[in-house]
């Protein structure tokens, strides 16, 4: 009964939605590298040198709260038709591809890929997790709004959105540790 249950849930969240949120992030990684270069570093850290996207102290708690932010606005995606979703996957992603592009400049695409991977494995996929769920409520609006369903949402799909909200929450929280404790020491390491 779980398993079907599970599979269900896999169904009606993850197999449309995820690999929809999926290919606007990477098509918004290209983009970001191609337009790596032409981004001056001084408009991603901001006037004070510190930015949402550098902070001037970098710790676990800001890359939390930075991470959590970005989350809770890629939710918003469920009251705005999936616009906040897909507008939180790009400027991620143009953000990843940018910095990528002008870390390369400085040391190997290995290096940059070491430094990215250990907390993108868990980060990334939370933020498609909620992304989907953006996605979601956006497309059965839009079957509401077009009279193809009579539920605009249920008590069902709202319970398992906050089911995969708070399991994303969990994945960030794990995140922003292993790149608070891992990817930073990592920095650290090649930088020497």
């Amino acid at each position: 009964m779980r398993r079907r249950h599970a599979r269900a849930i896999a169904g009606r969240w993850l197999r449309g939605y995820v690999p929809a949120a999926t290919a606007l992030f990477a098509v918004s990684i290209a983009l970001g590298f191609l337009l790596g270069t032409q981004v001056p570093a001084e408009l991603l850290r901001g006037d004070a040198g510190g930015s949402p996207f550098f902070p001037d102290e970098i710790t676990f708690g800001t890359i939390l709260v930075n991470n959590l932010i970005a989350i809770t606005v890629t939710l918003l995606g469920v009251v705005s038709i999936g616009l906040f979703s897909g507008f939180v996957l790009v400027l991620n992603g143009i953000v990843v591809g940018a910095v990528a592009q002008i870390a390369m400049g400085e040391v190997s695409a290995l290096t940059v890929f070491v430094l990215i991977a250990p907390h993108g494995i868990v980060e990334i996929p939370a933020i498609l997790l909620v992304a989907a769920i953006g996605f979601r409520f956006g497309h059965r609006t839009y079957l509401y709004i077009r009279g193809r369903t009579d539920e605009l949402v249920t008590g069902q799909e709202i319970r398992e959105a906050a089911v995969l909200y708070a399991v994303a929450v969990v994945m960030i929280v794990v995140a922003a540790w292993i790149e608070a404790e891992v990817t930073l020491r990592l920095a650290e390491q090649i930088g020497r």
